[in-house]
């Protein structure tokens, strides 16, 4: 229907001047439409489209959706998203805090342990350099601001044998050694 409209296709519908639908069950609605695929409706042609105004809201699921049931799914989505990415951001943020925080707590017990070290060193070469048969020697030891004392008793048994008894502490860690030396 129109000046120069073709409908050619088996079943085929061409509406508007220079319309052609050369497929099957195709049909061509309005000036230059071209409709060259099987079941499909064409209002228009390569580089000469037209927008499809005035559409309902569809409601069933072969239906056509129209701009604004698209913008209102894509909204919905995106707020979806939002909402699972925010939920996510807050539960790592949660899980960071108590990784960094045992991170934290485990520096400082390291700290601990290096100035307890220090200080136990201390403690025993200080004691190790009395010639007497009874020896008492203190250490201090520091590591990245954490600090240690050291207390610890040295017994002589004879001039080849000694025993040893030592103990360190910083804040709640403590450590305590035990040794013996002999010589021949």
């Amino acid at each position: 229907m129109g000046e120069g409209a073709v409908a050619s296709g088996a079943s085929a519908t061409a509406i508007g001047q220079g319309a052609s639908a050369t497929a099957a069950n195709s049909v061509a609605l309005g000036q230059g439409s071209v409709a060259d695929r099987a079941n499909a409706v064409s209002v228009g042609s390569a580089g000469n489209e037209r927008q499809v105004t005035n559409v309902a809201a569809g409601y069933a699921a072969t239906d056509a959706v129209n701009k604004g049931q698209l913008d209102s799914g894509l909204a919905t989505a995106n707020s979806y998203t939002d909402q699972r990415f925010s939920a996510m951001a807050d539960n790592f943020d949660i899980y960071k805090g108590e990784i960094d925080e045992r991170l934290r707590h485990q520096d400082r017990r390291i700290d601990r342990q290096g100035a307890m070290n220090a200080a136990m060193l201390n403690m025993a070469t200080s004691a190790a350099g009395v010639r007497t048969q009874n020896r008492v020697g203190v250490g201090v030891g520091f590591q990245s601001g954490e600090s240690a004392l050291s207390l610890g008793y040295q017994r002589a048994l004879s001039e080849r044998a000694t025993v040893t008894f030592g103990g360190a502490f910083s804040s709640d860690d403590s450590s305590v050694g035990v040794g013996a030396g002999f010589g021949w």
